[in-house]
């Protein structure tokens, strides 16, 4: 698996894995991104530095993810001491397979590599699928919030 910083060029490919997750998760009875995901959002995000893409060992890419350094929206204002992890998509084809987790991994290094010392993530607070898989990485819940209508649970994780 190798994680790379996306580029403009790349920008189908994570819009891909996005909508196949949002309709995905649609399919389940909840409702996070919108379908499609902004084109527009995405290039901006991509321009800041915050998307990446995950390849698998012949280059195609099986899963995206966003990392940023802060996340008042969410969280408020915080010191300097966590990553925020966003939009982690896998290829419903690849599910299954521990991209995920290796995903959070990658991060939690990215995170020590940087003297951070959590991740913290946000989810649909009412899913209790996803809500459970980032509960088995580790991560613990910190609260819930309402944002655009939508409530939202907040979860963090110290950087092992």
């Amino acid at each position: 698996m190798n994680v790379r910083r996306a580029q403009q060029e790349d920008a189908l490919t994570v819009a891909g894995l996005l909508d196949e997750a949002t309709v995905w998760v649609n399919d389940l009875g909840f409702s996070q991104w919108p379908l499609p995901f902004p084109r527009d959002q995405l290039a901006a995000a991509i321009d800041r530095g915050e998307v990446y893409v995950v390849e698998s060992e012949d280059g195609d890419g099986v899963a995206t993810v966003s990392m940023l350094p802060d996340d008042p929206e969410y969280w408020g204002d915080q010191p300097p001491d966590a990553f925020y992890v966003h939009k982690l998509a896998v290829r419903r084809d690849q599910a299954g397979r521990g991209i995920g987790a290796a995903i959070v991994e990658w991060a939690n290094a990215e995170a020590a590599e940087a003297g951070r010392e959590f991740l913290r993530l946000d989810c649909l607070a009412d899913n209790p699928g996803i809500r459970d898989y980032y509960e088995d990485l580790g991560f613990e819940h910190r609260g819930d919030l309402v944002l655009d209508g939508q409530k939202m649970s907040l979860y963090e994780r110290p950087v092992r």
